[in-house]
């Protein structure tokens, strides 16, 4: 009786072992690497032990593999047998009047499904369901055992990896590598689930977006238009400066002669204000142009990334963006690159104004010159996107669509909206009123349903 109870116990210690190894390949596949790699750092001797499984991956996983194997093989001898003994005595000792092959074949029926519910519950589904749930913390646990294991059976585990992997090699399959590579679509999908479950906060969760964007941005896709840059002629009354400048809200101002495509330099309001207070009033346009500060220019082509780096390198906070002939296209600030990144920065001088201002059922009010794609997020039906960079506002796109410069109060419909000019600048669409046309078909309905 003791050498049953003996080989319980055994069977026992390797349904626990199979669970042991079943858990550690469970969560060193599971775990994430950089969670690992920051506690190694702070210096916990554990996540080191795991760090170095997790940069062995194969290896280890080979070893666990092996691990389960062992278990699962040595059960099957152990345990069943051992089950089966006691399941036996259990019938004779009762005194149940069965025949001898028939107690037998019971017995050996009954100790396999008992071995087998307990090798896939305990040695399975539990250590698999922990490893899962609790990776990091498994991981660290079973880190220096697996280490031993792996350290004994080495020479037969590396004898393993070198049969599969000439084996994947002869058709034609490269082994798994130790480092998972994800690309920009996986992390991004990434990020979006840990947004979604909670993991990520909402606000952390668009900075992250928007930098995933942030490089395929440029210059001209985000720079304030010139029809609505606010500069200075040079050649205008003193007084008019400084009150353009005292009025104007902003830091700096290019400053222009002639026109504006002939931006000399910038104007620091601060500066000049200060300036003007401790002259008390007394500026001429000479002390103007010692004060005026160097102007820089970009080209709207150039990567708002790159770009950042330029205004650190050169302590620029503002740059001149000009087209293919010299000219003034527009301006960018450090302000307008960060808004990519972070969204929009109110301060006290801005207004706050809605891109998209639903005034009635259907009806919107809409700053044309803001990004579409932006627009499109407030509207019950996207409008086209360019997909060869031909415009990137809802003025290009009513440009763009028309073939033509629109007037004040002209009136007309694309896709699926009915569009009304409400405020022009000059040349340039500044409100429009977009009246949704709801599909009045079922083909329409299931069009507009799958945003075709």
């Amino acid at each position: 009786m003791d050498s049953d109870i003996v080989r319980l116990l055994l069977a026992l210690f390797l349904v626990l072992l199979n669970g042991f190894f079943v858990a550690a390949e469970f969560s060193i596949v599971k775990v994430r690497y950089s969670q690992i790699q920051l506690k190694a750092a702070e210096g916990d001797s554990m996540a080191k032990q795991a760090e170095h499984i997790i940069k062995h991956l194969d290896e280890y996983l080979s070893a666990t593999q092996l691990g389960i194997t062992l278990a699962s093989l040595a059960l099957g001898w152990v345990g069943e047998s051992a089950m089966h003994h006691v399941i036996d005595n259990l019938f004779h000792s009762l005194s149940i009047n069965l025949a001898e092959t028939t107690v037998t074949t019971i017995s050996l029926v009954l100790s396999f499904l008992i071995i087998t519910v307990m090798h896939i519950v305990f040695g399975e589904l539990i250590p698999k369901s922990i490893a899962i749930r609790k990776s990091e913390a498994t991981t660290m646990a079973t880190a220096v055992p697996l280490r031993v294991f792996y350290t004994v059976f080495k020479p037969f585990i590396w004898l393993m990896n070198l049969m599969s992997n000439g084996f994947l090699r002869l058709i034609k399959i490269h082994p798994a590598s130790e480092q998972e590579i994800h690309s920009t679509e996986e992390l991004q999908l990434l990020v979006k689930q840990s947004a979604d479950s909670g993991e990520i906060e909402e606000e952390n969760y668009e900075i992250i977006k928007n930098a995933f964007d942030f490089t395929d941005h440029s210059a001209k896709q985000i720079m304030v238009p010139r029809q609505n840059i606010t500069s200075i002629d040079f050649a205008d009354d003193l007084n008019d400066i400084i009150n353009k400048i005292m009025e104007s809200g902003y830091s700096r101002i290019p400053v222009y002669e002639n026109s504006i495509d002939n931006v000399i330099g910038v104007f620091y309001t601060k500066e000049i204000i200060r300036e003007f207070v401790k002259r008390k009033g007394e500026l001429s346009h000479d002390d103007l142009r010692e004060l005026m500060r160097e102007s820089f220019f970009v080209v709207g082509s150039k990567k708002i990334s790159d770009l950042l780096k330029i205004f650190q390198q050169k302590k620029q906070h503002l740059a001149i963006v000009i087209d293919e002939f010299g000219g003034t296209e527009g301006i960018i600030t450090l302000e307008d690159i960060l808004e990519e990144l972070v969204g929009e920065i109110q301060d006290e001088e801005d207004d706050e104004e809605k891109l998209v201002d639903k005034i009635a059922e259907n009806t919107y009010w809409v700053k044309a010159t803001q990004p579409l794609d932006e627009i499109n997020e407030s509207l019950p039906k996207k409008l086209t996107l360019s997909e060869e960079s031909e415009y990137n506002t809802l003025a290009g796109f009513i440009l763009h669509a028309l073939e033509d410069i629109p007037e004040e109060n002209q009136e007309f419909d694309l896709e699926n909206y009915h569009f009304k000019i409400l405020k022009m600048n000059n040349k340039s669409v500044e409100m429009v009123e977009l009246v949704y046309i709801e599909p009045n078909n079922i083909v329409d309905d299931i069009l507009d349903k799958l945003d075709v």
